[in-house]
């Protein structure tokens, strides 16, 4: 899998989802097993400031036998006025495994866009 992912771009206060698959480049092997692992998603500042988090059972869902990691942002996470800290902002998905190895899966930059309707 690339590390390298586009930029992710959503209307603040609306559903946002997206799904990968953690495989080698090697098409005929197995995507990589995630069971026992945990999974994190989080939207920061230029400075590091977390803006939005998704977590294992808590926005993310993995189906370990598959190498699936399901990303669901909600509304109320991007709710409001779309303010100065989210230019710039930038993502990154981690998988932990139960050894205490960290993967850096997916990384680049987010863009929230206000909307047309509020409420």
């Amino acid at each position: 899998m690339s590390t390298q992912a586009p930029t992710l771009s959503m209307v603040a206060g609306t559903t946002f989802r997206f799904s990968a698959t953690w495989a080698s480049d090697d098409p005929s092997s197995a995507p990589v097993d995630l069971t026992g692992c945990e999974a994190t998603f989080v939207v920061a500042t230029t400075q590091g400031t977390a803006l939005l988090t998704c977590e294992t059972d808590n926005g993310i869902e993995l189906i370990p036998s598959e190498g699936g990691i399901n990303v669901h942002i909600r509304p109320e996470q991007t709710a409001g006025a779309v303010s100065p800290e989210w230019s710039g902002a930038r993502y990154e998905l981690r998988i932990t495994f139960p050894s205490g190895d960290v993967y850096s899966l997916l990384r680049g930059h987010f863009q929230l866009t206000p909307g047309v309707i509020h409420g």
